[in-house]
């Protein structure tokens, strides 16, 4: 189905993350679907030998999820036609259920659960991990732990960014094009920002046996930002991309980067990760500690 979904239970993140969804469905012009997963609580003993009838509280929560959309349409002005879904089981397993087929997944950092001090909640840490195809959008809050942990923020004057981690990976030419895609809706900046280090960069042409200079390692990433830009396709006008070779560790550079930025995108894996590992170190980290929304795409089958 060609929608935004969301997950949503009440909390402020989730809030957060439905305003910022509202906003990309109607900036991508499909309908926005609003999903509330619970599970019942067995407070009073022991969970009864015959299925129990919760369809009374299945409506309170569909009536939950409606209000929740009149309120964030009333907090953004976006008017785009919207589905309010309640669904009882797993919050992750329901969210990635729902959004198989769907343009883009969002979810808050944190829920309503108890450890409000962990940045990013199991719901959405799981449903990060467990998407094999849809990109998942995570948000952080607009202030509190998120303000305390951002740089200066942006210039008044400065254009709107889209950040995209680059490593010359195959995945990360897919996060390019994903980037490419917001900024030619969008109107913004597209910032193309390869993080590197001479342990993390291929060896050099002709290099054995001797280490070049640091500005041959430069070059020769830059060099591979080009053919990354150029394989995913990117023709915007000079004004309109920005691409940036960083001696930094990849995390750290992109983190540092996004500052300011109106989202980051990056891939679940890129060339230092595992096959077998969903979620790379880099992007794992994007995710916990980037300021701005992350959106972390995967590669599209082979």
């Amino acid at each position: 189905m060609s929608d935004v979904v969301v997950g949503v239970d009440g909390s402020v993140q989730s809030q957060e993350a439905l305003d910022w969804a509202l906003v990309e469905a109607g900036s991508r012009g499909v309908p926005l679907t609003a999903v509330l997963a619970w599970e019942p609580s067995w407070k009073d003993g022991p969970r009864p030998s015959e299925p129990a009838d919760f369809s009374h509280l299945a409506d309170l929560k569909q009536d939950q999820v409606l209000t929740l959309l009149d309120e964030a349409r009333h907090r953004t002005g976006v008017e785009v036609v919207t589905h309010a879904e309640q669904v009882q089981g797993s919050a992750a397993t329901a969210l990635l259920a729902r959004a198989e087929h769907s343009e883009m997944l969002v979810v808050g950092s944190r829920g309503l659960g108890r450890l409000g001090r962990l940045v990013l909640g199991s719901v959405s840490s799981a449903v990060v991990q467990g998407a094999t195809q849809v990109p998942v959008t995570v948000v952080r809050p607009a202030d509190g732990d998120a303000a305390d942990d951002a740089g200066a923020p942006a210039a008044a004057d400065a254009p709107s960014r889209v950040v995209v981690g680059v490593d010359g990976s195959r995945t990360s030419v897919h996060a390019l094009r994903h980037g490419l895609e917001v900024v030619r809706r969008t109107g913004t900046v597209l910032d193309a920002v390869f993080c590197w280090q001479i342990v993390t960069l291929a060896p050099l042409p002709d290099s054995w046996g001797w280490t070049p200079p640091v500005d041959d390692y430069e070059k020769f990433a830059g060099e591979q930002l080009d053919r990354a830009l150029e394989a995913a396709g990117v023709d915007l006008p000079e004004d309109q991309v920005r691409r940036s070779v960083v001696h930094a560790h990849p995390a750290k550079g992109l983190i540092e980067a996004a500052e300011g930025a109106e989202r980051l995108v990056v891939g679940n894996r890129g060339t230092g990760g595992f096959d077998r590992l969903l979620l790379g170190s880099v992007s794992r980290q994007a995710v916990e500690y980037a300021s701005c929304p992350v959106t972390v795409v995967r590669r599209p089958a082979d």
